[in-house]
């Protein structure tokens, strides 16, 4: 996959912002979420401007890491869209701010669990799209 059809395909369109709304009606879809992520082989996290807002997106991410580090094959590709890693990594204040209006409501363990779930995928070799087209 080329950064052009990521591109294309993830980064010009609008983000779903009913996503986290429309997951939580249902308890159900948690426990599917999780458990297509514990059987996948690959992850694909996409990075973009917002997804360090998206509570679903960090506990998602963070599962991804915890199941990627128990065996040994499964593979994590991050997409940094409009994002450079330093952003994920938490560098700037791009993911940063995002995380603080999470401390507010959410324990602190948890916000550290997603900070580091955060910068260890950014610290991989990924594909990005800033700045292209």
């Amino acid at each position: 996959m080329t950064s052009a059809c990521v591109d294309d395909a993830f980064c010009r369109r609008e983000p779903n912002s009913r996503y986290d709304e429309e997951i939580r009606k249902g308890e159900k879809i948690e426990g599917e979420l999780l458990h297509a992520i514990e059987s996948s082989k690959i992850y694909v996290p996409i990075f973009s401007r917002n997804y360090a807002s998206s509570v679903w997106c960090l506990r998602e991410l963070t599962h991804m890491v915890e199941c990627s580090s128990k065996v040994n094959d499964k593979v994590i590709l991050p997409i940094f869209c409009d994002v450079n890693p330093d952003d994920v990594k938490l560098k700037t204040r791009l993911y940063l701010d995002a995380l603080e209006k999470h401390e507010e409501k959410f324990r602190c363990d948890e916000v550290l669990q997603w900070k580091e779930a955060l910068i260890e995928v950014a610290k991989i070799r990924g594909w990005g799209t800033k700045d292209k087209g």
